[in-house]
């Protein structure tokens, strides 16, 4: 079975996914008869991106602001993900917006059956999602199918309810699919949101392999139904609400 990765250039997780590439990558730990057939970046860093640092370190969110500058500088000037590609024999695609013919025509040559979108908010349009001959999973910074929408781990940790994330399959809906995996994170002792996509990250490359694996024995395998009557949505915190969370002595 063949797998592509996709990948946010630049992301907030501390080693910029390093620690997850690291384990998947290496075939010792794949599920027999699985493999990394390719990784596909998506282009984050630009103009804007910067912008957008400086602003959240003016506002106060100067954890995240650190990251993501360290981590674009790391991904145009001394990645070590692209050395372990390398080391691996995995090609490596850098495409602006995953649905363009361009970048299905270069993933279509990596014979996808399996693609995994690892914390990029690319939306999938129908012919990318028709792509692999399984389907497409998405790592999703909420426990489903109750939380959905973004920064969906922050509001949990501010909010004192449970952290995690879900592992589904990916549909023209957005956090919508059926659901392969789920897994709680202990925040217990943590003052600061960084922490938790780092932390998130060590145990969602564990979940990933095991899910791989489950769905190479059965295609269609689902843990349970992505079906809700009681649904959280969130989004990005404005600067009012930043500053609220600061005041409950939470660093972003």
């Amino acid at each position: 079975m063949k797998v592509v990765l996709v990948l946010s250039q630049a992301n907030y997780v501390k080693d910029n996914y390093l620690s997850l590439v690291k384990k998947i990558t290496d075939k010792k730990n794949l599920p027999n008869g699985v493999e990394i057939s390719g990784i596909v970046f998506i282009k984050t860093v630009d103009f804007k991106l910067v912008l957008k640092s400086i602003g959240l370190f003016l506002i106060g969110v100067r954890g995240l602001s650190t990251i993501l500058f360290k981590n674009m500088w790391s991904s145009l000037f001394s990645d070590p993900r692209g050395q372990i590609f390398k080391e691996h024999n995995i090609p490596v695609i850098l495409v602006d917006n995953i649905n363009r013919k361009s970048s299905r025509k270069l993933i279509k040559s990596m014979e996808p059956d399996l693609i995994i979108n690892a914390r990029t908010r690319n939306i999938y349009r129908k012919r990318i999602l028709e792509l692999p001959t399984i389907g497409c999973i998405n790592i999703h910074h909420g426990l489903l199918p109750h939380n959905r929408g973004t920064m969906c781990d922050l509001w949990a940790w501010v909010e004192k309810r449970t952290v995690g994330f879900s592992v589904h399959w990916m549909n023209r809906k957005i956090d919508d699919g059926n659901i392969v995996a789920k897994c709680e994170i202990d925040v217990k002792g943590i003052d600061s949101y960084i922490d938790i996509p780092m932390k998130s990250s060590l145990y969602e490359v564990d979940v990933l392999i095991d899910s791989i694996g489950k769905i190479k024995e059965n295609n269609e395998y689902m843990l349970e139904k992505n079906v809700t009557d009681r649904e959280n949505y969130t989004r990005n915190p404005t600067t009012k609400q930043i500053k609220e969370i600061r005041k409950m002595g939470l660093k972003l």
